[in-house]
């Protein structure tokens, strides 16, 4: 087990109940709830939730396969499709 250290918090209220009584309902402590907590509040502030992970894969997977349909019943506008999604990059995020 890795060593912990004690960290005093001051919560409101309705936050202290609120912890109590999901630690209850999930059966674990009040601690063992809030290590979770603060663990996962960290992992979504670096962007590497299994959360965060899940919505980037099915993004890529759904971009991969509707360039794969496009380059293969439409090659036509393959190119023009991509050439605009560059420019709304630019335009909106400012960059590729």
């Amino acid at each position: 087990m890795t060593e912990t250290v004690l960290i005093s918090v001051r919560l409101p209220g309705p936050v202290a109940e609120a912890a109590n009584a999901a630690a209850v309902s999930r059966s674990i402590s009040r601690s063992k709830l809030l290590r979770i907590a603060i663990e996962r509040f960290i992992d979504d502030l670096c962007g590497s939730s299994e959360q965060d992970r899940r919505r980037q894969f099915s993004s890529e997977y759904t971009f991969l396969a509707l360039d794969l349909i496009v380059q293969r019943e439409y090659p036509e506008v393959h190119t023009e499709l991509l050439t605009e999604a560059e420019r709304r990059m630019e335009a909106f995020h400012g960059g590729a």
